[in-house]
């Protein structure tokens, strides 16, 4: 397993603990800067090989659609949450919930669609 995969599991891991806070306590500020975290991680981990940090590169040789399904919802999940935090800059806590509710769970449905395109399907167009 990579450094990056494992850092992409500690980064859904930190957000779904922010999310059971928020639901527990209502979106409050510490919920927002855990689950702000796991999103920040992720983000980082999946932007920092495009500007050259080899250490957290996957070294793919090629892609499959599985992989750009699983990136696509990706930038997916990071607008959702960013819709997330204006319904509850606008008081709206319910659709708030709801928001987050469905960011965990594509979320998920993201990280499992990268993931079985890097192992289970078969790349192609690889160098």
């Amino acid at each position: 397993m990579a450094l990056s995969e494992i850092l992409y599991i500690i980064a859904y891991g930190t957000f779904l603990a922010g999310a059971s806070v928020s639901f527990r306590h209502n979106g409050s500020r510490l919920a927002v800067w855990v689950m702000s975290s796991g999103i920040g991680l992720d983000f980082l981990v999946s932007m920092l090989p495009l500007l050259g940090v080899k250490t957290l590169s996957l070294n793919l040789q090629g892609t499959n659609a599985a992989i750009i399904i699983g990136i696509a919802l990706g930038f997916v999940v990071w607008l959702l949450y960013a819709a997330a935090l204006m319904l509850r800059s606008a008081n709206k806590m319910e659709w708030y919930h709801r928001m987050i509710a469905v960011v965990e769970v594509l979320w998920f449905v993201d990280f499992i669609t990268f993931l079985y395109g890097i192992y289970k399907f078969p790349l192609q167009g690889g160098a």
